[in-house]
């Protein structure tokens, strides 16, 4: 063997390894706020390592890549659907959205545009950048309002830009998915501004959220980053909550049946004002269940 391909080999081992702690490492801080079996959570820990490693390596290629994301999978845009506006979470890029945007392709959402933002400054001043983004892609697009489907830290950006003016105006559906609305209790490594609003929360901390977007949070009862997954709820706040299961962080993305629940969500028809789609609806459609109630049904 060359040494190039001993390098090589070497370099691949680091990356296999360093992942592999950084997942059993939050995983082992998470089980204090979500205590569970060795099997479940070791298997939640393999999807986890699988996606960190299968996913990881093509950050600086979306760094450059994904403004427009999807424009070659699936069939024609479905007539009426908005532009949707994907925003990554602290660390991360548009890379994470790949699951995502497959899938409202192939449903019909023809416009899909991924947003890179300097995650270690401050949500607020991220929120500026969100903002100044939806007005080219409403300029572009020739629309009066876009939706937003968001990951972590940028459900954070999206609900400061929301809860102004113009954001609420602009934004008619926006779907937060592992957001840390109350905070982040782990522990763990963080750096940069964002790290503070990250670890106190950011938006509103009681009461419906002033903005007349509709909400859909997306999130699991064993996130090995973003728990307890109280922290996640938007349903005493004005929105909707949608229990994935126990799926990971990072993983959580990937999962067929939250992409789904993503496009569900998003192609539902405008309802009157005032009224609200219950959230066993949204549940049944995507056929998302808590892990409790799956293993409840398979013994009963």
């Amino acid at each position: 063997m060359t040494t190039a391909l001993l390098l090589v080999a070497l370099a691949i081992a680091l990356f296999v390894g360093g992942a592999a702690i950084y997942v059993l490492g939050t995983y082992a801080l998470a089980h204090r706020h979500a205590p569970r079996g060795l099997g479940g959570a070791l298997r939640d820990a393999g999807r986890e390592l699988f996606w960190t490693v299968a996913i990881q390596p093509l950050l600086p290629l979306f760094y450059l890549y994904g403004r427009r994301m999807g424009t070659r999978i699936g069939g024609p845009e479905v007539e009426g659907r908005r532009p949707v506006v994907l925003v990554h979470g602290y660390g991360q890029n548009r890379v994470d959205f790949l699951r995502i945007a497959r899938t409202l392709r192939r449903r019909g959402f023809a416009r899909l545009f991924g947003f890179n933002y300097p995650w270690v400054l401050s949500v607020e001043d991220n929120a500026t950048r969100l903002g100044r983004f939806v007005a080219e892609v409403c300029a572009e697009e020739k629309v009066e309002q876009i939706d937003i489907v968001c990951h972590s830290m940028g459900g954070l950006v999206a609900m400061k830009y929301l809860l102004g003016e113009e954001g609420s105006r602009r934004v008619a559906r926006c779907v937060s998915i592992a957001t840390p609305f109350r905070g982040v209790s782990w522990k763990g490594p963080m750096f940069g501004r964002s790290s503070n609003d990250l670890r106190a929360g950011y938006a509103f901390k009681e009461g419906p959220a002033p903005t007349t977007t509709r909400l859909l949070s997306i999130y699991s009862q064993h996130d090995n980053v973003v728990h307890p997954a109280t922290t996640s709820s938007l349903i005493e706040r004005g929105g909707r909550d949608l229990d994935a299961g126990t799926m990971g962080h990072l993983a959580i993305l990937f999962d067929p049946a939250v992409a789904n629940a993503v496009a569900d969500f998003l192609e539902e028809p405008d309802p009157p004002e005032h009224a609200e789609t219950p959230v066993c609806e949204v549940k049944a459609a995507a056929e998302v269940v808590p892990a409790e109630a799956a293993e409840t049904a398979a013994t009963s």
